[in-house]
C-alpha cells in the first residue's frame, strides 16, 4: 500500500496496464493522422508530453522513432506557429523546455532563446489588448515563463506579462483586485451588455488563473512587490466573493454575477483549484489565513460525487481521472486525511469505470453531439489521463505547471 496516494499493488498493477492501452492508442494516432495540429491542449505537442512520460515509466510502451520523427516535425514548424497557448508556440514551447530538463546533464540553455526575446516584444503592450486568461490569453505565457525560469532569468519576459495584468487590473477603493473578461472575450457569458463587467472565477478562464499565473515571479526580486500587490488583492477579492454555503454544492459559481454558486468540479472551474490556488498563494506570501481558508473549500469539494459534480468523462479538464490528480496535488499543498481520501475515491471511481467499459470509458464527452467520442489529446482525451495516471503512479505532478497547478 503507498502510503502518499493509498493505492495496492494491484491497482498499480491496473494502472500500468491502463497506460500501456493508452500509449499504444495515441501512437497508432500519430502513426496515421497527418493532419493533426501540433498545440499542446489538443495536438501533437500534448500527445508528445504524454509518450515521453510513459516512456520515462516503461520504455518498451513507446517507439523511439516515432517519437523522434514527431518530436523532429514539431521542432521544425515552430515558426509557422501562433503564439498562445492552447494550440500554439507557448504550449509548445513549454513541451521542449520540459523535454530539455528532462536531462540536466545534456540541457541546452539556447534551444529557446528566440523564443524568449520574440515573446518579450510580442507581448510588450500598455495596456494589454487582447484576452486576458490562460487558454488564448496573457496569462497563458506564464506557464512557459516559469518553467524556463528554472534555468534561466526570465525576469524580462515575466515583466511584459505582469504590466500586461497590472494594465488590465480592475483596482477597487477596499483593495481588492480582480479581472474583468475584455470586452471582445470568445469567453463571455454576457455577450448582450459587452460593457458591462463580468469577473470570471474559473482556473481556465478567469481570476483564479491570474493568481496562479502570477504566483511565480513573486520569486523574481524586481517584480515582487508589484506581484505580491497583485495576488494579495486579487486572493482577497476572491475570498469576499466566495457565496455559497454548507448546504450547497460549491462554493463559488462560474462567474461573480450569478445569483446562486453553481460550478462544476474540475481543473476548468470549481472549487477545488480555486481552493488550490488560494493555498499556494498562502504558502508563497505566508498567509496562513488563506491556507486555511483553502482547506475548508477542498474539504467541501471532496464531498461530492460524480453526479453532484457533473462528471461526464475521464479527462483532465472535468473528469474523474483529472479529479484524482488534482485532488493529488492538492493533498501535497494542504496535507489533509478528507483530502487524501477524496483522491482515492476517484482513483478507484476511475478503475471502476474502466473495468466495466473499457477504453470506452476514458472517452470524451462532446457537448455539442451530446456523445462521448476518442479524443487523444492532452486537455480532454488519453494524452492527459495517461499523464494523470502516471502521476498517480510515480508522485510527481511537476508537469501540472503547463496549467497553472504547480
Amino acid at each position: 500500500m503507498s502510503e502518499q496516494l493509498l493505492i495496492t499493488d494491484n491497482q498499480r498493477q491496473e494502472i500500468s496496464s491502463i497506460i500501456s492501452v493508452l500509449a499504444q492508442e495515441v501512437s497508432s494516432h500519430l502513426q496515421t493522422n497527418n493532419e493533426l495540429k501540433n498545440g499542446l491542449l489538443s495536438g501533437l505537442a500534448g500527445q508528445l508530453l504524454f509518450l515521453f512520460k510513459a516512456h520515462q515509466m516503461d520504455s518498451s510502451t513507446v517507439d523511439e522513432a516515432l517519437f523522434s520523427e514527431k518530436l523532429e516535425l514539431l521542432q521544425e514548424q515552430l515558426s509557422e506557429q501562433s503564439f498562445e497557448l492552447s494550440s500554439g508556440l507557448a504550449g509548445q514551447a513549454w513541451v521542449l523546455e520540459f523535454f530539455n530538463q528532462a536531462d540536466r546533464e545534456e540541457y541546452d540553455p539556447e534551444l529557446l532563446e528566440d523564443v524568449d526575446e520574440l515573446f518579450v516584444q510580442a507581448l510588450d503592450y500598455d495596456p494589454w489588448p487582447g484576452e486576458i486568461e490562460m487558454v488564448l490569453g496573457l496569462s497563458g505565457y506564464a506557464p512557459y515563463a516559469a518553467r524556463r525560469s528554472q534555468f534561466s532569468d526570465q525576469s524580462k519576459l515575466y515583466a511584459v506579462i505582469v504590466k500586461g495584468l497590472e494594465s488590465t487590473a480592475t483596482y477597487f477603493d477596499n483593495g481588492h483586485i480582480a479581472w474583468s473578461q475584455p470586452k471582445e472575450s470568445v469567453y463571455r457569458f454576457d455577450t448582450d451588455d459587452r460593457e458591462k463587467a463580468e469577473f470570471n472565477l474559473g482556473l481556465a478562464h478567469g481570476v483564479p488563473g491570474i493568481i496562479a499565473a502570477l504566483l511565480p515571479a513573486l520569486t523574481i526580486p524586481s517584480l515582487k512587490e508589484r506581484v505580491a500587490k497583485l495576488v494579495l488583492g486579487a486572493c482577497d477579492w476572491l475570498l469576499a466573493h466566495q457565496s455559497g454555503h454548507e448546504h450547497t454544492h460549491s462554493c463559488f459559481g462560474t462567474c461573480v454575477e450569478e445569483s446562486e454558486p453553481t460550478s462544476r468540479l474540475g481543473w476548468c472551474y470549481g472549487d477545488i483549484t480555486i481552493a488550490l490556488t488560494l493555498a499556494r498563494a498562502g504558502h508563497a506570501l505566508d498567509r496562513p489565513s488563506y491556507v486555511e481558508r483553502a482547506r475548508e473549500i477542498a474539504i467541501h469539494a471532496a464531498k461530492r460525487d460524480d453526479k453532484s459534480g457533473y462528471i461526464n468523462d475521464a479527462g483532465l479538464c472535468h473528469g474523474f481521472v483529472g479529479l484524482a490528480l488534482i485532488f493529488q496535488i492538492v493533498n501535497k499543498v494542504i496535507p489533509d486525511p478528507k483530502l487524501a481520501e477524496a483522491a482515492k475515491y476517484w482513483v478507484d471511481y476511475s478503475l471502476t469505470a474502466y473495468r466495466e467499459r473499457g477504453l470506452a470509458a476514458l472517452h470524451s464527452y462532446n457537448g455539442m453531439s451530446k456523445t462521448h467520442e476518442q479524443d487523444f489529446g492532452f486537455l480532454m482525451g488519453y494524452a492527459g489521463v495517461g499523464c494523470g495516471l502516471i502521476s498517480l503512479l510515480n508522485d510527481d505532478v511537476s508537469w501540472t505547471d503547463c496549467l497553472l497547478m504547480a
